[in-house]
Protein backbone atom coordinates (compact mmCIF):
# COMPACT_ATOMS: atom_id res chain seq x y z
CA UNK A 1 0.00 0.00 0.00
CA UNK A 2 1.78 3.26 -0.82
CA UNK A 3 2.80 5.58 2.33
CA UNK A 4 0.58 8.31 2.47
CA UNK A 5 2.17 11.83 1.80
CA UNK A 6 2.72 12.88 5.68
CA UNK A 7 4.78 9.50 6.05
CA UNK A 8 6.99 9.82 2.71
CA UNK A 9 7.58 13.66 4.26
CA UNK A 10 8.41 12.53 7.43
CA UNK A 11 10.88 9.71 6.02
CA UNK A 12 13.03 12.51 4.66
CA UNK A 13 16.15 12.95 6.72
CA UNK A 14 15.66 16.79 7.01
CA UNK A 15 18.89 16.82 8.85
CA UNK A 16 20.68 15.98 6.30
CA UNK A 17 19.33 18.58 3.99
CA UNK A 18 21.54 20.81 2.55
CA UNK A 19 19.97 21.66 -0.60
CA UNK A 20 16.41 21.09 -2.70
CA UNK A 21 15.51 20.38 -6.11
CA UNK A 22 12.18 20.38 -7.59
CA UNK A 23 10.64 18.79 -10.64
CA UNK A 24 7.72 21.62 -12.44
CA UNK A 25 5.17 20.43 -14.39
CA UNK A 26 3.27 18.55 -11.58
CA UNK A 27 5.00 19.54 -9.24
CA UNK A 28 4.85 23.01 -8.29
CA UNK A 29 1.62 23.38 -11.05
CA UNK A 30 -0.88 22.17 -12.34
CA UNK A 31 -0.29 20.99 -15.82
CA UNK A 32 -2.99 19.52 -16.57
CA UNK A 33 -4.69 20.53 -20.40
CA UNK A 34 -1.35 23.21 -21.33
CA UNK A 35 0.56 20.37 -23.40
CA UNK A 36 -2.43 19.50 -25.60
CA UNK A 37 -3.82 23.70 -25.61
CA UNK A 38 0.21 24.24 -27.04
CA UNK A 39 0.11 21.54 -29.35
CA UNK A 40 -3.69 22.47 -30.84
CA UNK A 41 -2.19 26.58 -31.00
CA UNK A 42 0.63 25.14 -33.13
CA UNK A 43 -0.91 22.78 -35.42
CA UNK A 44 -3.68 25.85 -35.97
CA UNK A 45 -0.93 28.09 -36.54
CA UNK A 46 0.32 25.80 -39.25
CA UNK A 47 -2.74 24.97 -40.93
CA UNK A 48 -3.02 28.38 -41.52
CA UNK A 49 0.61 29.60 -42.89
CA UNK A 50 0.97 26.61 -44.85
CA UNK A 51 -2.53 25.00 -45.63
CA UNK A 52 -0.68 21.60 -47.37
CA UNK A 53 0.16 20.49 -43.30
CA UNK A 54 -3.35 19.53 -42.94
CA UNK A 55 -3.67 17.57 -46.01
CA UNK A 56 -1.01 15.45 -44.24
CA UNK A 57 -0.68 16.06 -40.69
CA UNK A 58 -3.41 15.33 -38.01
CA UNK A 59 -2.12 16.32 -33.70
CA UNK A 60 -1.95 12.55 -33.32
CA UNK A 61 0.47 11.94 -36.23
CA UNK A 62 2.77 15.30 -35.12
CA UNK A 63 2.69 13.21 -31.64
CA UNK A 64 4.01 9.80 -34.05
CA UNK A 65 6.74 12.21 -35.14
CA UNK A 66 7.72 13.62 -31.89
CA UNK A 67 7.98 9.79 -30.85
CA UNK A 68 9.91 8.67 -33.58
CA UNK A 69 12.95 11.26 -32.70
CA UNK A 70 12.75 10.56 -29.11
CA UNK A 71 13.09 6.86 -30.19
CA UNK A 72 16.57 7.57 -31.41
CA UNK A 73 17.85 8.69 -28.07
CA UNK A 74 19.89 11.08 -29.49
CA UNK A 75 21.24 13.56 -26.14
CA UNK A 76 19.81 16.67 -27.03
CA UNK A 77 16.89 15.76 -28.22
CA UNK A 78 16.27 15.18 -24.63
CA UNK A 79 15.62 18.96 -24.82
CA UNK A 80 12.16 19.63 -25.54
CA UNK A 81 12.98 23.30 -27.50
CA UNK A 82 15.27 20.74 -29.76
CA UNK A 83 13.37 18.32 -30.03
CA UNK A 84 10.17 20.48 -30.84
CA UNK A 85 11.90 22.70 -33.57
CA UNK A 86 13.55 19.54 -34.86
CA UNK A 87 9.95 17.84 -35.34
CA UNK A 88 8.49 21.51 -36.59
CA UNK A 89 11.27 21.61 -38.99
CA UNK A 90 10.57 17.80 -40.03
CA UNK A 91 7.00 18.37 -40.95
CA UNK A 92 7.71 21.62 -42.35
CA UNK A 93 10.09 19.83 -45.17
CA UNK A 94 7.74 16.50 -45.55
CA UNK A 95 5.05 19.12 -46.69
CA UNK A 96 7.18 21.17 -48.98
CA UNK A 97 6.93 24.10 -46.67
CA UNK A 98 8.86 26.76 -45.59
CA UNK A 99 11.43 26.27 -42.75
CA UNK A 100 11.78 29.79 -41.65
CA UNK A 101 8.41 28.83 -39.66
CA UNK A 102 10.40 27.30 -37.67
CA UNK A 103 10.81 29.93 -35.38
CA UNK A 104 7.68 31.40 -35.22
CA UNK A 105 5.86 27.81 -35.07
CA UNK A 106 7.58 27.44 -31.99
CA UNK A 107 7.04 30.78 -30.47
CA UNK A 108 3.16 30.19 -30.60
CA UNK A 109 4.24 26.65 -28.74
CA UNK A 110 6.26 28.38 -26.11
CA UNK A 111 3.46 31.27 -25.79
CA UNK A 112 1.10 29.02 -24.92
CA UNK A 113 3.76 26.71 -23.01
CA UNK A 114 4.06 29.20 -20.30
CA UNK A 115 -0.21 30.26 -19.79
CA UNK A 116 0.28 28.37 -16.46
CA UNK A 117 -1.21 29.48 -13.24
CA UNK A 118 0.97 29.02 -10.45
CA UNK A 119 -0.70 28.47 -7.01
CA UNK A 120 -0.13 30.84 -3.76
CA UNK A 121 0.89 28.00 -1.96
CA UNK A 122 3.51 26.97 -4.15
CA UNK A 123 4.97 30.78 -3.75
CA UNK A 124 4.54 30.55 0.01
CA UNK A 125 6.53 26.78 0.24
CA UNK A 126 9.32 28.56 -2.09
CA UNK A 127 9.55 31.46 0.47
CA UNK A 128 9.92 29.35 3.66
CA UNK A 129 12.33 26.94 1.80
CA UNK A 130 14.83 29.33 0.32
CA UNK A 131 15.55 30.87 4.03
CA UNK A 132 16.38 27.73 5.11
CA UNK A 133 17.83 25.54 1.80
CA UNK A 134 19.56 25.98 -1.70
CA UNK A 135 16.88 25.44 -4.75
CA UNK A 136 17.14 23.96 -7.61
CA UNK A 137 14.76 23.77 -10.21
CA UNK A 138 15.91 20.17 -12.40
CA UNK A 139 13.33 19.26 -15.19
CA UNK A 140 12.51 17.56 -18.22
CA UNK A 141 10.60 20.05 -19.52
CA UNK A 142 11.37 23.53 -20.90
CA UNK A 143 8.86 25.92 -18.90
CA UNK A 144 10.67 29.78 -18.76
CA UNK A 145 10.76 30.22 -14.84
CA UNK A 146 11.62 34.10 -15.28
CA UNK A 147 8.46 34.57 -17.58
CA UNK A 148 6.29 32.48 -14.63
CA UNK A 149 7.83 34.72 -11.87
CA UNK A 150 9.59 31.71 -10.28
CA UNK A 151 13.25 32.14 -11.16
CA UNK A 152 14.42 34.15 -8.19
CA UNK A 153 13.71 31.48 -5.97
CA UNK A 154 16.23 29.21 -7.27
CA UNK A 155 20.10 29.21 -8.18
CA UNK A 156 19.72 27.52 -11.15
CA UNK A 157 17.72 25.66 -13.63
CA UNK A 158 18.96 22.52 -14.81
CA UNK A 159 17.27 21.59 -18.08
CA UNK A 160 17.49 18.07 -19.87
CA UNK A 161 19.65 17.74 -23.26
CA UNK A 162 21.17 21.31 -21.67
CA UNK A 163 22.65 20.36 -18.48
CA UNK A 164 22.73 16.71 -18.61
CA UNK A 165 20.73 14.02 -20.17
CA UNK A 166 17.03 13.88 -19.05
CA UNK A 167 15.47 12.36 -15.84
CA UNK A 168 15.61 9.10 -14.82
CA UNK A 169 19.61 9.84 -15.60
CA UNK A 170 20.96 10.63 -12.50
CA UNK A 171 23.24 13.85 -14.70
CA UNK A 172 21.43 16.76 -13.37
CA UNK A 173 21.09 15.92 -9.77
CA UNK A 174 24.59 14.84 -9.79
CA UNK A 175 25.52 18.44 -10.90
CA UNK A 176 23.63 20.49 -8.22
CA UNK A 177 25.76 17.92 -5.73
CA UNK A 178 28.79 19.23 -7.53
CA UNK A 179 28.07 22.69 -7.73
CA UNK A 180 26.93 23.08 -4.01
CA UNK A 181 30.00 20.87 -3.33
CA UNK A 182 27.37 18.31 -1.37
CA UNK A 183 27.20 14.57 -0.62
CA UNK A 184 24.08 13.20 -2.21
CA UNK A 185 22.20 12.34 0.81
CA UNK A 186 22.54 15.84 1.41
CA UNK A 187 20.01 16.79 -1.75
CA UNK A 188 16.75 16.04 -1.15
CA UNK A 189 14.79 15.93 -5.22
CA UNK A 190 10.68 16.73 -5.36
CA UNK A 191 8.64 15.45 -7.86
CA UNK A 192 5.34 14.12 -9.11
CA UNK A 193 6.96 11.77 -11.44
CA UNK A 194 7.97 7.70 -10.32
CA UNK A 195 9.57 6.86 -13.64
CA UNK A 196 11.34 10.11 -13.76
CA UNK A 197 12.01 11.88 -10.71
CA UNK A 198 11.82 9.46 -8.04
CA UNK A 199 13.93 7.19 -10.00
CA UNK A 200 16.82 9.72 -11.38
CA UNK A 201 16.95 10.17 -7.52
CA UNK A 202 17.51 6.59 -6.90
CA UNK A 203 20.46 6.11 -9.29
CA UNK A 204 21.93 9.45 -8.43
CA UNK A 205 21.54 8.29 -4.51
CA UNK A 206 20.00 11.45 -3.24
CA UNK A 207 16.56 11.89 -1.18
CA UNK A 208 13.63 12.06 -2.98
CA UNK A 209 9.72 13.16 -1.97
CA UNK A 210 7.61 12.01 -4.18
CA UNK A 211 4.53 14.33 -4.39
CA UNK A 212 2.60 16.31 -6.78
CA UNK A 213 0.92 20.05 -6.56
CA UNK A 214 -1.94 18.49 -4.43
CA UNK A 215 0.15 17.85 -1.60
CA UNK A 216 2.45 21.39 -1.99
CA UNK A 217 0.11 22.92 1.34
CA UNK A 218 0.56 19.70 3.54
CA UNK A 219 4.79 20.30 2.65
CA UNK A 220 4.64 23.96 3.44
CA UNK A 221 3.13 23.18 6.94
CA UNK A 222 5.73 20.35 7.43
CA UNK A 223 8.59 22.31 6.73
CA UNK A 224 6.99 25.64 8.33
CA UNK A 225 7.59 23.69 11.51
CA UNK A 226 11.17 22.17 11.29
Amino acid sequence: MPQTIDKRIAAVEWDKVKAISFDLDDTLWDNAGVIEKCEQELYQFLCRKHPPFKEHYTIESMHRVSEQFIAQDIPHFDNMTTLRKAVIEHMLIETAGDVNLVNQAFAVFYYWRNQIKIPQVTYQLLDVLKQKYSLFAVSNGNSNLYWLGLMDYFEKHFIAGVDGRAKPSAEMLHKVCALKNIEPQELLHVGDNHDTDIQSSINADCQHLHIDVNDIEQLKNHVTAL
